[in-house]
């Protein structure tokens, strides 16, 4: 019998994508996804997110519904061999970059071919166009892969099946973070099959030129998108610090990812009309949101505590929470010691800090799981089975509770700081005047 597929049915994988996929879900604090309505039923899918959290965007997308799908990641993750055992098994595939030199870029041109076999066999396909990550709100150029890959995919299918092009924005609340929110927006497909007939005259190259002229314009809509890289920082942060006010503004939802990133959006036009209308004294108070920014990340200042709009009241009503739950944090820190220690040993050896999150989710799935698979049996050997029960199910979520409570009093740490910051809350009112 020959290798299996990777788009092959599998039964192990079908058994456990549902706990891979929870565990998935734990890793944030709030997800929503819209759109999915439009993504096209039982046609060739290209799924293609924008890219700022390492592997995590692929699972983002893999969670828009219960299809299987393959997905492709940076080859060098492949070189680990417990990695690339996990990620086949995920239906990853590597894939190489430019900078990984001119002879790596040959091979992929037989996983642009696998990639089109995917897809005839019914199962959709995710690669981020950008073809590297940044945690940045902006796009890089996107790559060849995509478009070659769909229009591969036409060809051999010769209209058995439509090829969509299925742009997907992700936003997530902080790239760094663990258990952050996180938002995902399907856009209005992009039918490559239609645009190919309806302009059989036009060159490959000129083809491909225009799908990602689309599907880049797509993208912009979805996310969070500041294209001033000079001052990104500064711009970033005012739209945080307006938020709030800007929501309250435009009447909008607080609780709503969706309306949250309505108002950014809203900021950073605004920010845009001001640069065109009076470049110089925007410019300055950029300048000067930038050293604010510089100032509070010194002093050890959440942007949770700013864009908090009563972060008083938040540390009057955590501060209690944080004490009666220390006991149970300590047992569960105990308990899940063996997987944070891990996971804070190989994130600390990652320069590429928007790689964490990935190692976090990955190592608690599979040290976690293990770790909890070696307690069952213990616990039920040496105790009455009603308090080992108890034990257990108390002790099921230990590391996600060490995540959300070192969250808490990260931010309730913080607030106290923001609140001694008088200076620094008067300037957060004057540049929230300007921008709205």
């Amino acid at each position: 019998m020959g290798k299996r597929k990777i788009y092959e049915r599998n039964r192990v994988y079908s058994f456990f994508k549902y706990y891979v996929m929870f565990v998935y879900r734990l890793s944030y604090g709030k997800r929503e996804y819209y759109g999915i309505e439009k993504i096209p039923k039982d046609q060739a899918i290209i799924y293609t997110p924008n890219h700022t959290s390492a592997l995590m965007d692929a699972f983002a997308v893999l969670d828009i519904d219960v299809k299987p799908k393959v997905f492709v990641a940076r080859a060098d993750i492949f070189k680990n061999p417990l990695f690339a055992k996990v990620l086949f098994f995920l239906r990853g595939m590597p894939i190489n970059r430019i900078r990984d030199g001119r002879n790596a870029l040959k091979e992929n041109d037989e996983v642009i071919k696998l990639s089109a076999e995917v897809l005839k066999n019914n199962v959709p396909f995710v690669i981020a166009p950008e073809g590297t990550h940044r945690p940045m709100h902006s796009l890089l150029p996107f790559g060849k892969g995509v478009f070659r890959i769909a229009l591969l995919a036409n060809e051999e299918l010769q209209g058995e099946k439509q090829v969509y092009i299925v742009p997907v924005g992700l936003e997530y609340g902080s790239f760094f973070r663990y258990r952050t929110s996180l938002l995902v927006q399907v856009g209005d497909p992009i039918n490559v099959t239609q645009f190919v007939a309806e302009n059989p005259d036009m060159a490959f190259p000129v083809v491909m030129n225009h799908l990602k002229d689309m599907l880049y314009e797509a993208l912009k809509e979805l996310i969070l998108y500041i294209p001033d890289d000079k001052n990104y920082p500064a711009v970033w942060e005012l739209c945080s610090l307006s938020c709030h006010k800007r929501i309250k503004q435009l009447g909008l939802k607080t609780n709503c990812l969706k309306d949250r990133l309505k108002a950014n959006k809203h900021t950073v036009q605004k920010v845009l009309e001001k640069q065109q209308s009076d470049p110089q004294t925007s410019e300055n108070i950029l300048q000067e949101i930038a050293r604010f920014s510089t100032l509070r990340n010194k002093k050890g200042i959440s942007m949770a505590s700013v864009a908090n709009p009563a972060p008083g009241v938040a540390l009057f009503t955590r501060i209690p929470l944080l004490v009666v739950l220390f006991p149970y944090f300590l047992i569960c820190t105990v308990l899940a010691s063996p997987t944070l220690l891990i996971t804070y040993a190989i994130c600390s050896q990652m320069k590429d800090k928007a790689f964490h999150n990935s190692v976090r989710y990955v190592v608690t799935l599979l040290l976690w799981t293990l770790t909890v698979l070696v307690l069952i049996p213990v616990l039920f050997a040496l105790i009455p089975w009603q308090l080992a029960l108890i034990l257990l199910l108390a002790g099921l979520p230990a590391p996600f509770i060490f995540y959300q409570y070192y969250k808490w009093f990260r931010i309730a740490r913080s607030n106290t700081k923001w609140l001694l910051s008088k200076e620094l809350r008067q300037d957060k009112e004057r540049f929230v005047e300007w921008v709205l």
